[in-house]
């Protein structure tokens, strides 16, 4: 299977200049726990999470209004290309160790994928695999 199947393409992003009381906000309101970073021309500048805005705007008691993403984003962050397969995308996220993986086609941000959306594959992929050894062992 290949990641342009499983990304999620519904990007939710916001410039470096937003502050991370609007990132939180928009994460909330799209129920994320992660946000692209995008200049004008769409070109992925960073990833915010929520881990971020807890480590180091809640935890230091800084005010979201005046912090802004490109403070505490990680810039330039690992991406896979859309063609690649899952495999190689879940070996770079856990090389990295990182849960969401910007996904790029042709050198453009295409998507992402998140460990969340590997988990819920497999978890099919393994229910199919145990359907079948069921009917086979019914008749063998």
């Amino acid at each position: 299977m290949l990641v342009k199947q499983l990304m999620r393409k519904e990007l939710i992003t916001i410039s470096p200049s937003a502050t991370i009381h609007d990132a939180a906000s928009k994460m909330k309101e799209q129920n994320v726990g992660s946000i692209l970073v995008v200049d004008e021309g769409w070109k992925l500048k960073g990833i915010l999470t929520d881990r971020d805005i807890a480590l180091y705007v809640a935890a230091d008691s800084k005010d979201p209004r005046s912090v802004h993403a490109y403070d505490i984003m990680t810039p330039d962050p690992i991406t896979v290309d859309a063609d690649a397969d899952v495999d190689s995308a879940l070996r770079i996220m856990n090389r990295a160790n990182v849960r969401r993986l910007p996904v790029t086609e042709n050198g453009k941000l295409a998507g992402i994928l998140s460990s969340a959306d590997l988990a819920t594959e497999i978890k099919q992929e393994f229910s199919q695999f145990m359907g079948l050894e069921e009917v086979l062992a019914k008749h063998a």
